[in-house]
Protein backbone atom coordinates (compact mmCIF):
# COMPACT_ATOMS: atom_id res chain seq x y z
CA UNK A 1 0.00 0.00 0.00
CA UNK A 2 2.64 2.67 0.96
CA UNK A 3 4.09 1.68 -2.03
CA UNK A 4 1.67 2.71 -4.01
CA UNK A 5 0.93 5.59 -2.70
CA UNK A 6 4.63 7.18 -2.52
CA UNK A 7 4.33 6.12 -6.56
CA UNK A 8 1.48 8.35 -7.02
CA UNK A 9 2.83 11.31 -5.45
CA UNK A 10 5.99 10.82 -7.74
CA UNK A 11 3.84 10.37 -10.75
CA UNK A 12 1.74 13.62 -9.28
CA UNK A 13 4.81 15.89 -9.09
CA UNK A 14 6.26 14.87 -12.46
CA UNK A 15 2.64 14.82 -14.45
CA UNK A 16 2.04 17.42 -17.46
CA UNK A 17 -1.49 18.83 -18.74
CA UNK A 18 -2.52 19.48 -21.84
CA UNK A 19 -0.56 22.87 -21.55
CA UNK A 20 2.45 20.64 -21.90
CA UNK A 21 1.88 18.81 -25.07
CA UNK A 22 4.36 19.85 -27.73
CA UNK A 23 4.58 17.17 -30.61
CA UNK A 24 1.20 16.89 -33.04
CA UNK A 25 0.95 13.24 -32.33
CA UNK A 26 0.65 13.82 -28.90
CA UNK A 27 -1.67 16.85 -29.11
CA UNK A 28 -3.86 14.36 -31.14
CA UNK A 29 -3.67 11.58 -28.78
CA UNK A 30 -4.49 14.17 -25.98
CA UNK A 31 -7.14 15.67 -27.61
CA UNK A 32 -9.26 13.11 -29.23
CA UNK A 33 -8.52 9.79 -26.74
CA UNK A 34 -7.52 11.51 -22.92
CA UNK A 35 -9.53 14.88 -23.25
CA UNK A 36 -12.56 13.70 -24.84
CA UNK A 37 -15.77 14.11 -23.54
CA UNK A 38 -17.77 12.08 -25.91
CA UNK A 39 -20.45 10.41 -24.68
CA UNK A 40 -21.75 6.59 -26.21
CA UNK A 41 -24.63 4.45 -25.81
CA UNK A 42 -22.27 1.83 -25.25
CA UNK A 43 -21.27 3.14 -22.50
CA UNK A 44 -24.48 3.38 -20.55
CA UNK A 45 -24.85 -0.68 -21.63
CA UNK A 46 -21.80 -1.71 -20.36
CA UNK A 47 -21.84 -0.10 -17.28
CA UNK A 48 -25.19 -1.37 -16.22
CA UNK A 49 -23.64 -4.52 -17.01
CA UNK A 50 -20.56 -3.98 -14.62
CA UNK A 51 -23.07 -3.28 -11.93
CA UNK A 52 -25.08 -6.78 -12.60
CA UNK A 53 -21.46 -8.03 -12.06
CA UNK A 54 -20.72 -6.52 -8.68
CA UNK A 55 -23.49 -7.79 -7.36
CA UNK A 56 -23.56 -11.57 -8.74
CA UNK A 57 -23.79 -14.25 -5.97
CA UNK A 58 -22.93 -16.99 -8.43
CA UNK A 59 -20.04 -18.57 -7.34
CA UNK A 60 -17.16 -20.04 -9.74
CA UNK A 61 -13.86 -22.15 -9.15
CA UNK A 62 -10.91 -20.48 -10.04
CA UNK A 63 -7.11 -21.01 -11.11
CA UNK A 64 -5.26 -18.24 -11.14
CA UNK A 65 -2.00 -17.41 -13.51
CA UNK A 66 -1.58 -14.14 -12.68
CA UNK A 67 -1.15 -11.77 -9.75
CA UNK A 68 -4.83 -10.55 -9.16
CA UNK A 69 -6.02 -12.94 -6.69
CA UNK A 70 -2.47 -13.59 -4.90
CA UNK A 71 -4.44 -12.59 -1.50
CA UNK A 72 -7.25 -15.45 -1.62
CA UNK A 73 -6.33 -19.08 -0.74
CA UNK A 74 -9.55 -20.36 -1.98
CA UNK A 75 -10.17 -21.35 -5.43
CA UNK A 76 -14.27 -20.50 -5.12
CA UNK A 77 -14.51 -17.21 -5.62
CA UNK A 78 -18.35 -15.25 -6.22
CA UNK A 79 -18.58 -13.41 -9.34
CA UNK A 80 -19.05 -10.18 -7.35
CA UNK A 81 -15.84 -10.74 -5.57
CA UNK A 82 -13.98 -11.52 -9.07
CA UNK A 83 -15.46 -8.18 -10.47
CA UNK A 84 -14.66 -6.03 -7.41
CA UNK A 85 -10.82 -6.92 -7.62
CA UNK A 86 -10.23 -7.40 -11.35
CA UNK A 87 -12.36 -5.39 -13.72
CA UNK A 88 -10.93 -2.38 -15.24
CA UNK A 89 -12.29 0.85 -13.90
CA UNK A 90 -14.78 2.81 -16.22
CA UNK A 91 -12.40 5.64 -16.38
CA UNK A 92 -9.57 3.23 -18.67
CA UNK A 93 -12.01 1.58 -20.49
CA UNK A 94 -13.30 4.40 -21.56
CA UNK A 95 -9.69 5.39 -22.73
CA UNK A 96 -9.33 2.01 -24.68
CA UNK A 97 -12.76 2.84 -25.96
CA UNK A 98 -11.57 5.97 -27.03
CA UNK A 99 -7.73 5.18 -28.15
CA UNK A 100 -9.73 1.92 -31.04
CA UNK A 101 -12.47 4.65 -31.67
CA UNK A 102 -9.99 7.23 -32.77
CA UNK A 103 -7.17 5.79 -34.79
CA UNK A 104 -9.66 2.97 -35.90
CA UNK A 105 -8.00 -0.27 -35.02
CA UNK A 106 -9.46 -2.85 -36.46
CA UNK A 107 -7.18 -6.10 -34.68
CA UNK A 108 -6.94 -6.25 -31.13
CA UNK A 109 -5.42 -8.24 -28.72
CA UNK A 110 -6.09 -8.84 -24.95
CA UNK A 111 -4.06 -10.64 -22.17
CA UNK A 112 -6.16 -10.96 -19.19
CA UNK A 113 -10.11 -11.19 -20.14
CA UNK A 114 -11.52 -11.56 -16.43
CA UNK A 115 -15.38 -11.21 -16.94
CA UNK A 116 -15.16 -9.91 -20.24
CA UNK A 117 -15.81 -5.96 -19.52
CA UNK A 118 -13.10 -4.08 -20.98
CA UNK A 119 -12.80 -6.61 -24.04
CA UNK A 120 -16.68 -5.86 -24.67
CA UNK A 121 -15.69 -2.02 -24.68
CA UNK A 122 -13.12 -2.44 -27.14
CA UNK A 123 -15.04 -4.95 -29.31
CA UNK A 124 -18.74 -1.98 -29.26
CA UNK A 125 -15.68 0.71 -30.57
CA UNK A 126 -14.31 -1.49 -33.17
CA UNK A 127 -17.61 -2.95 -34.70
CA UNK A 128 -15.63 -4.14 -37.71
CA UNK A 129 -13.12 -5.31 -36.30
CA UNK A 130 -12.00 -8.21 -34.00
CA UNK A 131 -11.07 -8.19 -30.51
CA UNK A 132 -8.96 -11.74 -29.67
CA UNK A 133 -8.59 -11.84 -25.79
CA UNK A 134 -6.81 -15.10 -23.78
CA UNK A 135 -8.20 -15.73 -19.97
CA UNK A 136 -6.27 -18.49 -18.24
CA UNK A 137 -9.10 -19.67 -16.20
CA UNK A 138 -12.37 -22.04 -17.90
CA UNK A 139 -14.75 -20.82 -15.71
CA UNK A 140 -14.20 -16.99 -15.74
CA UNK A 141 -13.81 -17.08 -19.62
CA UNK A 142 -17.13 -18.72 -19.16
CA UNK A 143 -18.83 -16.15 -17.46
CA UNK A 144 -16.82 -13.31 -20.12
CA UNK A 145 -18.83 -15.27 -22.41
CA UNK A 146 -21.98 -15.12 -20.98
CA UNK A 147 -20.99 -11.28 -20.96
CA UNK A 148 -20.16 -10.88 -24.49
CA UNK A 149 -23.47 -13.13 -25.99
CA UNK A 150 -25.95 -10.92 -23.47
CA UNK A 151 -25.27 -7.86 -24.91
CA UNK A 152 -24.77 -9.56 -28.68
CA UNK A 153 -20.91 -9.07 -29.55
CA UNK A 154 -19.94 -10.98 -32.61
CA UNK A 155 -16.31 -9.64 -32.63
CA UNK A 156 -14.59 -11.40 -29.32
CA UNK A 157 -12.83 -14.59 -29.47
CA UNK A 158 -11.73 -15.55 -26.07
CA UNK A 159 -8.89 -18.04 -25.82
CA UNK A 160 -8.49 -20.40 -22.89
CA UNK A 161 -5.68 -21.78 -21.56
CA UNK A 162 -1.79 -20.40 -20.06
CA UNK A 163 -0.74 -17.35 -22.04
CA UNK A 164 2.62 -19.56 -22.47
CA UNK A 165 0.19 -22.19 -24.30
CA UNK A 166 -1.88 -20.19 -26.36
CA UNK A 167 -0.12 -16.78 -27.14
CA UNK A 168 2.35 -18.20 -29.83
CA UNK A 169 -0.54 -19.90 -31.30
CA UNK A 170 -2.61 -16.69 -31.25
CA UNK A 171 0.05 -14.20 -33.05
CA UNK A 172 1.25 -16.73 -35.55
CA UNK A 173 -2.70 -16.74 -36.91
CA UNK A 174 -3.47 -12.95 -36.62
CA UNK A 175 0.20 -11.54 -37.82
CA UNK A 176 -0.27 -8.38 -36.92
CA UNK A 177 -2.31 -6.15 -34.21
CA UNK A 178 -3.05 -2.53 -34.29
CA UNK A 179 -3.61 -2.60 -30.21
CA UNK A 180 -2.39 -4.85 -27.46
CA UNK A 181 -3.49 -4.23 -23.80
CA UNK A 182 -1.26 -6.32 -21.32
CA UNK A 183 -3.25 -7.01 -18.13
CA UNK A 184 -2.33 -10.77 -17.35
CA UNK A 185 0.61 -11.06 -15.09
CA UNK A 186 1.09 -8.06 -12.71
CA UNK A 187 4.47 -8.92 -12.53
CA UNK A 188 7.84 -7.89 -13.91
CA UNK A 189 9.83 -11.01 -15.93
CA UNK A 190 6.01 -12.24 -17.49
CA UNK A 191 5.70 -8.18 -18.28
CA UNK A 192 8.74 -7.69 -19.87
CA UNK A 193 8.55 -11.42 -21.76
CA UNK A 194 5.16 -10.68 -23.63
CA UNK A 195 6.39 -6.99 -24.49
CA UNK A 196 9.71 -8.82 -26.20
CA UNK A 197 7.22 -11.52 -27.67
CA UNK A 198 4.41 -8.90 -28.94
CA UNK A 199 6.71 -6.51 -30.35
CA UNK A 200 7.24 -8.12 -33.95
CA UNK A 201 3.29 -8.18 -34.08
CA UNK A 202 2.36 -4.30 -33.11
CA UNK A 203 1.53 -2.34 -35.96
CA UNK A 204 4.20 0.22 -36.46
CA UNK A 205 1.19 2.84 -36.13
CA UNK A 206 -0.23 0.62 -33.20
CA UNK A 207 -0.16 0.70 -29.90
CA UNK A 208 0.78 -1.31 -26.83
CA UNK A 209 -0.91 -0.27 -23.39
CA UNK A 210 0.32 -2.09 -20.06
CA UNK A 211 -1.88 -2.21 -16.97
CA UNK A 212 -1.28 -1.01 -13.71
CA UNK A 213 2.36 0.04 -14.23
CA UNK A 214 2.92 0.61 -10.52
CA UNK A 215 1.57 -2.76 -9.01
CA UNK A 216 4.57 -3.41 -7.51
CA UNK A 217 7.94 -2.28 -7.42
CA UNK A 218 8.50 -4.87 -10.18
CA UNK A 219 6.15 -3.84 -12.64
CA UNK A 220 7.47 0.41 -12.65
CA UNK A 221 10.80 -1.41 -13.17
CA UNK A 222 9.47 -3.25 -15.86
CA UNK A 223 7.53 -0.30 -17.34
CA UNK A 224 10.93 2.01 -17.38
CA UNK A 225 12.79 -1.04 -19.42
CA UNK A 226 9.97 -0.67 -22.11
CA UNK A 227 10.41 3.04 -21.81
CA UNK A 228 14.11 2.63 -22.91
CA UNK A 229 13.62 0.06 -25.15
CA UNK A 230 15.31 0.94 -28.46
CA UNK A 231 12.24 0.44 -30.40
CA UNK A 232 10.05 2.43 -28.70
CA UNK A 233 9.03 6.06 -29.20
CA UNK A 234 6.92 7.62 -27.47
CA UNK A 235 5.38 6.57 -24.20
CA UNK A 236 2.39 7.67 -22.43
CA UNK A 237 2.10 7.24 -18.29
CA UNK A 238 -1.34 7.66 -17.10
CA UNK A 239 -0.36 5.58 -13.99
CA UNK A 240 -3.30 3.50 -14.16
CA UNK A 241 -1.68 2.43 -17.45
CA UNK A 242 1.48 2.92 -19.84
CA UNK A 243 0.78 3.53 -23.63
CA UNK A 244 3.64 2.73 -25.99
CA UNK A 245 4.09 3.73 -29.42
CA UNK A 246 6.85 1.70 -31.53
CA UNK A 247 6.05 4.33 -34.39
CA UNK A 248 9.36 5.22 -35.85
CA UNK A 249 8.06 8.65 -37.35
CA UNK A 250 7.92 9.86 -33.87
CA UNK A 251 10.55 11.18 -31.77
CA UNK A 252 11.90 9.43 -28.57
CA UNK A 253 9.76 11.22 -25.77
CA UNK A 254 8.14 9.43 -21.95
CA UNK A 255 5.68 11.82 -21.42
CA UNK A 256 3.31 11.17 -18.25
CA UNK A 257 -0.44 12.87 -17.99
CA UNK A 258 -2.80 14.21 -15.66
CA UNK A 259 -5.55 15.83 -16.53
CA UNK A 260 -5.31 19.63 -16.53
CA UNK A 261 -8.42 20.26 -14.09
CA UNK A 262 -5.79 18.07 -11.21
CA UNK A 263 -3.11 20.66 -11.60
CA UNK A 264 -5.25 23.83 -12.90
CA UNK A 265 -1.77 25.67 -12.08
CA UNK A 266 -0.18 23.80 -14.68
CA UNK A 267 0.88 26.29 -16.94
CA UNK A 268 3.79 24.34 -19.63
CA UNK A 269 6.83 23.72 -17.13
CA UNK A 270 8.36 20.13 -15.78
CA UNK A 271 5.52 18.35 -17.76
CA UNK A 272 8.25 15.58 -18.72
CA UNK A 273 10.20 13.07 -17.28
Amino acid sequence: MWYRISSFLRYYLRAGTSFNVQSPYLHDFVQHVLDADKEYYSYITLEQERKLLLTDETILSVTDHGAGFSLSKSNQRKVKDIASSSLSPASKCRILFQMIDHFRFKTILELGTSLGLSSAYMACASVEGMVTTLEGDISIAKQAQKLHDKIGLKNTEIVVGKFIDTLDTVILNKKIFDLIFIDGHHSEEPTLAYFEKLLPFCSSEGLIVFDDIYWSTGMTRAWQLIKSHPQVTLTIDLYGIGVVSINPSLSKENFTYIPYHYKPWRIGLFGKD
